[in-house]
């Protein structure tokens, strides 16, 4: 059967550097929020699959758990779109999308998920999404495994924002670029799908901080100023072992909601951030559900005490522990400098945490060029429910109701 696609269902910015038909090995597609890269990617992927014969295509993230609501969601969305979810078997166990015409495959894997890795043969190209997420040793692996001979192009789709001019992408693939790449950048003005809402957000933040606007508006390499938390470390540690679990919620809706686990060890003086979840979207319903595939009904969570009807309804959903920051010790400052004031280590797992602390830094002021006491209030949503979580500790008179010890396991 031959499915024909219209040109019309692209941006024309990759169109007009022929990345549809691109074979290099290497096609990185980096920069801007917005401009529509990872949708590209799922196009290119689904296009090849209808297309060509013999095809194993591999999606990789760094962590397998964030794969469902990321890249498996996004090609399941242009399957829909494209109005071709009769051609395709989509399955969640395991991980996959079949093209039911010609039997092809997209697997989804992650790095953490090392013998699952080892175990897929056969593979023709590679999306590497959030491509950040990976150390360059992950990426090398990677690279080593598509190897052999296939009647079509072998090739791998590199998808990222530009966080930091110092992270090995740049000095890969930018700094001495490898034979057979191809390097297409985008900004949000490339895509005319974009809705208007969502272009204001990105031009306002020319107002909140230059280098957040770089790095997500103009899709530059990010600069790196005064770090708010210069005290972390990125470290596998086995969560299990732990106790003292404390949780923090920032709400949202347009902006995700954030919620995260983390234990502290006072004697140390280590904060450990174990667990995280973020999604756009949700009601306080919505995540409810979610906070009960992930923590007791019994633990106590501490919310943004700006949003108490928000708490009450967590309340009415069972988790009767749903608590407000409480005053006096809940300003933004107070609790940035009792954090700074420990280690804190990271589980490899959390990596919108990663990438929220990765740029989260002070605000400059234009005139004097000196650094305010004051963070950009941007992507930090996960950062604020760090001190939501904590807020029992900053106050020195938190009392412990049932905390349980990973009841679910997850």
């Amino acid at each position: 059967m031959n499915i024909n696609i219209s040109k019309k269902v692209f941006a024309p910015v990759y169109l007009k550097h022929h990345a549809l038909e691109n074979t290099d090995r290497y096609l990185i597609l980096y920069g801007g929020a917005g401009s529509g890269k990872s949708v590209f990617a799922s196009q290119k992927i689904l296009f090849r699959l209808l297309k060509e014969k013999n095809q194993r295509f591999l999606v990789v993230r760094k962590v397998a758990a964030t794969l469902k609501n990321s890249v498996y969601e996004l090609l399941k969305d242009t399957i829909s779109r494209w109005g071709l979810y009769p051609y395709f078997t989509v399955t969640k166990s395991p991980l996959e999308i079949t093209c039911n015409l010609n039997g092809n495959k997209i697997l989804f894997v992650g790095i953490d998920d090392p013998e699952k890795l080892k175990s897929i043969a056969g593979i023709t190209s590679i999306w590497v999404e959030e491509a950040t997420e990976l150390t360059q040793e992950d990426f090398q692996q990677l690279d080593l495994r598509l190897r052999g001979k296939t009647k079509t192009y072998k090739q791998i789709i590199i998808t990222f924002n530009p966080i930091s001019e110092h992270h090995w992408l740049k000095k890969y693939f930018f700094d001495n670029t490898p034979e057979h790449t191809t390097i297409i950048k985008t900004t949000y003005l490339d895509n005319p799908f974009l809705d208007d809402s969502y272009k204001r957000t990105l031009e306002n933040l020319k107002n909140k901080d230059e280098n957040y606007y770089r790095i997500y508006a103009l899709g530059e390499f990010g600069q790196l100023g005064k770090m708010v938390y210069p005290n972390y470390s990125i470290k596998d540690f086995d969560i299990s072992l732990l106790d003292n679990f404390y949780y923090g919620n920032d709400f949202g809706f347009n902006d995700p909601m954030a919620w995260i686990e983390v234990a502290y060890d006072k004697k140390a003086e280590t904060i450990y951030v174990c667990r995280e979840f973020k999604k756009s979207g949700l009601t306080t319903s919505d995540l409810a559900q979610e906070l009960k595939k992930r923590m007791s009904l019994r633990d106590i969570l501490i919310c943004d005490s700006a949003e108490p009807d928000r708490i009450e309804e967590l309340r009415r959903a069972g988790f009767k522990n749903a608590r407000p920051t409480k005053k006096g010790r809940n300003s933004i400052n107070f609790g940035i400098d009792w954090i700074k004031s420990r280690k804190l280590i990271i589980h490899p797992s959390c990596v919108e945490f990663i990438k929220e602390i990765q740029t989260y830094q002070y605000m400059k002021d234009n005139k004097t060029n000196e650094y305010l006491d004051k963070p950009v209030d941007a992507n930090n949503h996960l950062l604020d429910a760090l001190r939501y979580a904590l807020n029992m500790e900053m106050n020195k008179n938190h009392r412990r109701i049932g905390l349980s010890k990973h009841a679910f396991g997850l």
